[in-house]
């Protein structure tokens, strides 16, 4: 789904009402080279995080282990992202 949104006067950007029900009103906000991403932020990222952790069996690690790895993924999704979006725009 390909949306247009605009900036206000105030910088703001309007997110469509069918966005909003799917993702939310909260984002993470990753500047790229050239271009944003927006993330949906999880209403409680701990539980996501922990979610994430049983999946991956990563629930008997430390907090600061888990952490890292959780950032490391993150920069790949965010890579990752931009790379599809890079090659869609082509």
């Amino acid at each position: 789904m390909i949306e247009e949104a605009k900036l206000d006067e105030k910088g703001r950007i309007n997110i469509g009402q069918e966005s909003r029900a799917l993702y939310g009103d909260r984002f993470y906000v990753v500047k790229l080279s050239g271009e944003i991403l927006l993330i949906p932020k999880p209403k409680d990222p701990v539980t996501e995080l922990r979610k994430w952790g049983k999946k991956l069996g990563l629930d008997n690690q430390a907090a600061r282990d888990t952490r890292m790895l959780a950032v490391d993924e993150a920069n790949k999704e965010v890579e990752e992202r931009a790379n599809r979006r890079q090659k869609d725009l082509r």
